[in-house]
Parts: structure tokens; sequence; C-alpha cells
């Protein structure tokens, strides 16, 4: 059975609890580094006194820009522990991303990665940093180290012995309704808001991840996802906090790397959004991988095809196929299918949503909204953020007086309670009068045969209004036309619906969590010029 502690209410209890009762199991796995549980805990306190040693008062903001790697870990806890607020910031952001979204949350630490493919991360940001007035101090990982900067390995191996009765203290001061993670909102219909996610939004729902999908001791999962998202930060990262399962960690996301690392460290539970699946799914060696120790698969995060689906349930005999819905304001999934649902209902729809959590559909006027009507999907329990980060007029448009979250989603119930989403509210476009929604476009070219990736966006248009715009990636050795997919839409969709054009392309953007980068795609359309 899950070990889900219960008793500690704090992420940094989580982890000394496990420590306690499995000091020597391996915890973390990146390259030839094997840590266990016992190191894991005491390279966190001896971080923590660090920080303390600098000064990091509660409820301060610690900003990492990394890749998924130990020290990003260590930096998360670390932080926890102190009742400091990590704020994670995507290694691929470019300076001007980095200084919007640094003087929004206002971090007085920032620990970087020295150097990330090939190229010297932190001397190149180096005047950046100098440049916001916030940061007291600047940390690196590994080489090169810029002047004035300290270096984590000699913050992790200080030996700070007059820290820790001011550890002690402060972690008696701390409290599971504090905050202790910010996490940017996609940003995909606007400027990107930090989410405030307190210890119990994420100890709560979690746990109840945990008990969905089953997670052991024995799990060996693999951490290939960005840890500025909730799905490295939280879904992935926390389960093994609470089990004491292993984490194998990836810097990045690589096809056959991944598949060759499933292989080599024996995973037992793999989560990954669809394209990350089609990927690997499209090496030509694809059958030549041993996947057979595979106990649960994970798919969400966008619509799965059918038949990738069909795929994910017989990678092995005995593999489980799970897909939810959640999203960063709620820590995680608060949807889960089941494991004994069928292909139709995983692919087709995502699950009901656990008994500690809420949801309802609901109208424009937020009033609720009878099964089988469609409407924007709300959530309601202790998984709910905080707020959006010094922004109370965001977060009461957010979060009504009752604790209903709107997610911006659309959505209807089916009698058994299941979820199926229609798209994101603001990606809905208008055509000649007529509501379109983007994914059940996409959903059905994802089931043409030579299809391998699809989106749609809506372009206006000055006598529909908005037209639909088709990007199509081909199979490998696939040929299609323009015309054949047109006509492929028309056997299924209503003519309003069929868009109006159709790119095919080589590849389309993704974001770091493997989804397609619909915020590029629109730049594009706003601006030819920006096509890369």
């Amino acid at each position: 059975m899950p070990v889900q502690h219960a008793d500690s209410r704090l992420l940094a209890e989580l982890l000394s609890a496990t420590a306690a009762r499995l000091p020597d199991k391996e915890a973390l796995i990146f390259h030839d580094q094997r840590v266990t549980w016992g190191d894991f805990n005491r390279h966190v306190d001896q971080l923590a006194k660090a920080f303390l040693h600098l000064g990091i008062q509660r409820g301060d903001r610690i900003g990492v820009i990394s890749s998924t790697r130990p020290e990003y870990l260590y930096a998360y806890l670390a932080a926890a522990r102190i009742g400091a607020v990590l704020v994670g910031f995507s290694i691929l952001y470019t300076s001007s991303e980095l200084v919007r979204l640094a003087r929004l949350t206002r971090p007085v630490a920032l620990v970087v990665l020295g150097t990330f493919a090939e190229k010297d991360i932190a001397t190149l940001l180096k005047p950046v940093f100098d440049s916001l007035s916030f940061v007291r101090h600047l940390i690196v990982i590994d080489d090169p180290l810029p002047a004035g900067a300290l270096r984590f390995g000699d913050l992790i191996d200080a030996d700070l012995p007059d820290q820790n009765v001011a550890l002690t203290a402060r972690q008696a001061e701390l409290d599971e309704n504090d905050p202790v993670l910010i996490v940017f909102t996609s940003g995909s219909t606007g400027v990107p808001k930090g989410a405030v996610l307190t210890h119990k939004n994420i100890i709560d729902n979690i746990a109840v991840q945990v008990r969905q999908f089953g997670t052991r001791e024995d799990e060996r999962s693999i951490l290939h996802l960005p840890m500025n998202h909730v799905a490295g930060a939280t879904e992935t990262t926390i389960p093994a906090l609470m089990t004491g399962a292993t984490l194998v960690l990836m810097d990045h996301f690589h096809p056959r790397d991944t598949l060759e690392t499933i292989q080599r460290e024996r995973i037992t539970l793999l989560g990954q959004v669809p394209t990350m699946f089609i990927m690997e799914f499209n090496l030509p060696d694809f059958t030549q991988f041993d996947l057979s120790s595979l106990r649960t698969v994970v798919v969400a995060g966008a619509a799965t095809p059918p038949p990738v689906m069909a795929k994910l349930m017989t990678l092995n005999e005995n593999v489980t196929v799970i897909t939810g819905y959640g999203m960063t304001e709620v820590a995680g999934f608060v949807t889960y299918t089941e494991p004994k649902d069928d292909a139709e209902s995983i692919a087709r729809t995502v699950g009901k949503v656990a008994p500690e959590f809420e949801l309802c559909i609901v109208d424009d006027q937020h009033r609720h909204l009878p099964i089988g009507e469609m409407g924007e999907v709300a959530i309601r329990g202790s998984c709910v953020m905080k707020d959006y980060f010094e922004d109370p007029t965001e977060t009461a448009a957010a979060i009504d007086g009752d604790g209903w979250f709107y997610t911006g989603d659309q959505g209807r119930l089916d009698a058994r309670g299941y979820l199926t989403l229609v798209d994101r509210k603001k990606e809905m476009y208008i055509t000649g009068g007529y509501n379109v929604y983007p994914r059940e476009i996409e959903e059905h070219l994802s089931q043409h045969p030579e299809i391998a990736l699809a989106a749609v966006l809506g372009a206006k248009d000055a006598v529909m209004g908005e037209i639909g715009v088709a990007y199509v990636v081909p199979r490998p050795g696939a040929t299609l036309s323009a015309d054949e997919i047109k006509s492929n839409c028309q056997e299924a969709l209503a003519e309003y619906k069929i868009p109006r054009r159709i790119e095919i392309r080589e590849r389309l953007p993704l974001t770091a969590l493997g989804k397609v980068d619909k915020m590029k795609l629109r730049s594009e359309l706003a601006d030819p010029e920006a096509k890369q």
C-alpha cells in the first residue's frame, strides 16, 4: 500500500519522513549520480542552513533557472524547509522573459545552471541579474562561476552548525497554508500569471494522485518534464517524496534517450503528453526497446489520438493506462480515469473528479448546468491555489467567494460523471456567426492514419470574421495534400468547422512540456515574418 505520511503537512516533512524510513534506498538517479533518501535529506538540510545564513526570510522568493537535475530538487525542498517560495523559470526563457517574470515575483536569490546545451548561461545572464536590484545572491550550479556569484556545491558542503537552532526555529513557524511554489501559467491567452501554491494545495492534491495511480515504494519513475511546471514540480516529484519511489532524472526530453532509460532503469511509471509518445512511436526501431517493466502509463495535457491510445494500451501485457485533467492552479490532476476503463473512455474523456474535490459545469453567469450540457469547467477544493501572486484583480476573476475556480476550459459531464473537454474557452473562434472549438477539429485530424500531429487556430478574416487554420505534420513517409485533408474533414465535420487554410509542416513548435506551442503559431499568424 502507498505510504502517504498523513501527519506530514509540509513538503520538507515528507522528505524527512521518507529519509528516516528509507535512508539507504535510491531516491534520485541522474547520469552516474545515485543519491539515497538519506543523502537527499542531508543535502537539503545543509542548503537550508546556507539559505538562512544568507538572510533569506520566510516568504522570500528563490528563483531557479535550470534544467531538471538533482540540484533543482535540493533548492526546491531547501526553500520549502525555511518557508521560502520557489519560483521556477524555464532554462529556455529569453533575457526579456526572465526580466519580466523576475520583476513580477522579485526573488532575493537566483539559482542558475552554469552551462546548458553548450551555452554559458550564468555568464550570459549575469548583466541581467545585475540589473535586478532585488536579487541579492546569485548561486551557480557547476561552472563557469561569474565574479561575485556563489557556487551551489559550496553551499551544500558548508558546515554551518550555528544555523541548527535557527533552522529548527524557522520550521516551527511554518504552516501548511504558507505558499511554497509559484508556477507561471502558460500564457497561451495572455501575459503569464504566477499561481501561488501552498503546502496544503500540493500535498492534498498529490495524496489523491498517489492513491489513484497506485504509486508504490518500489516505483521507478522518469522525471524528464520541466520543473517549472506542475508536471515536474508536483505531479512527478511529490509522489516520490510521499512513497519513497525512485526518480530517474533526465535534463531534457529525447524520444530515444527516454526509451533507453526505461529499458536500462526498469522504469515502472511513465507520464508524458501525447506528443512525446508520438515521437517515441515514430522511431523506426521503437519495437526493439524492452518496455516490459512499465506498470502504469499516464497520458495527459492534450487530446490523445485514438491510434496512439490503442498503442499505449498494448505496450506490454500488464500495463495500465490512465488519463486525467488538471492544471497549474489546482496543483495537478483533479479527475482520473479508472484502470478498468476501456480505450474509448480513456481517449475521449478525462475521467471523473476525485471524491476529495468538486467539479461542475457552469454557464456564462456561473450557474450550474445539467448533465450533458456544455459550459465552463469549475473546480473547488483544498487543491485550489492561494491566489495569483500580487494580482487581486485576476484572482477575483478566477476564484469566487464560494471557492469555485473557473478554469476557462469548456466541457460536459456524462451520466457517469466523466468529463469530456471541448476546448479552452478563449481558444474558441467564431466564423460566420458559428462557434468553433479547435480541439474538436484536432481530434478528428489526429485520427487520420497519415497525420502525426495537428493544431488548429482561428485567424482574422475580413469576410467571415475568423477562419480556421490547420497546421499538420504528416507521419514519416506519408504524403498528404491540403485538398485531401479538407476532403477528409468534410466526411465528419460541419462545413463551418472545416479549416479554410491547411499548412503542412515537417514539424511544429513545441513548448518545454512537449505540447504544440500555439503562442508561437499565433505570433506567426499575426506576423508571417515570425515564422521559424
